[in-house]
């Protein structure tokens, strides 16, 4: 009984690389397209974010594909072409779980953290041995741990034993992790409750989007002049004040006009 198992086993591991290459020849055939929103705004609440590792859908090729987004991004230079799961992005402090699909599970695979250039070309040395995310084959949903993914880019595949067939076949995940640069001190609100702490897919952090009158790093300059109001083409001074009682301005009156 022993022995049928193992031979079943055998059987397995040969025929998997020729079932997972005729399942990512269909996929990317299908043409993921990863959408995502064109900017996201800043979440109070820490998320949970679930990565499935499957071959089976949530592949894409080209940078178009990948980098898709609702703000209908020109794509002049193509960007990773070559199969990957949909890049993601995190939140500095949100929490990352991973999975393997039943089929992957069986057949067992590690997850490691490379470089941009290993990412790219599948490849791994021995100095990777110790980048392993989980000591052990991704079965069941497993937390992430916090030192993979501080602020910055990462790149991620998965191998089975040291063979990167999976990864060349789309098994390979880019997350991009953001902190917010939204407030000089945690004493007081994002962008000083003047705007709203947004990103996009192409900037490294979260940065404030200023109300209209409202400039400055944290929205925390009110310029009551923007919309010169002033009359007849008069030139709008104003004293620079953040003081919320205190924001006056004086029109410099063009010649033959005089007032406030």
């Amino acid at each position: 009984m022993r022995r049928e198992l193992q031979q079943r086993g055998k059987m397995w591991a040969s025929l998997f690389p020729m079932i997972a290459a005729f399942v990512a020849v269909h996929v990317v055939q299908c043409q993921t397209l990863c959408t995502r929103q064109g900017s996201l705004d800043w979440h109070l609440k820490k998320h949970t974010v679930q990565i499935n590792w499957t071959l089976i859908g949530n592949i894409c090729k080209t940078g178009s594909e990948c980098w898709d987004s609702q703000g209908g991004i020109n794509f002049s230079e193509q960007l990773f072409s070559f199969p990957q799961i949909c890049p993601h992005q995190l939140q500095h402090g949100d929490q990352l779980w991973m999975a393997a699909d039943e089929t992957l599970e069986s057949y067992g695979i590690r997850i490691l953290n490379v470089s941009k250039e290993s990412f790219e070309s599948c490849s791994v040395n021995v100095q990777l041995q110790n980048q392993s995310l989980f000591p052990y084959n991704l079965n069941k949903s497993e937390p992430v741990e916090a030192k993979w993914i501080v602020p910055g880019h990462h790149y991620f595949i998965a191998l089975h034993e040291d063979d990167t067939q999976l990864c060349k076949l789309g098994l390979r995940l880019n997350v991009s992790v953001k902190a917010q640069l939204c407030q000089a001190t945690p004493l007081i609100q994002l962008c000083s409750g003047n705007g709203v702490c947004q990103t996009d897919f192409w900037k490294g952090a979260y940065h404030c989007r200023c109300r209209h009158h409202y400039s400055g790093r944290f929205c925390e300059k009110f310029d009551v002049c923007m919309n010169n109001p002033c009359e007849n083409k008069g030139v709008c001074l104003s004293n620079g004040s953040t003081d919320p009682s205190n924001r006056t301005y004086s029109c410099l009156c063009p010649p033959h006009f005089t007032g406030k």
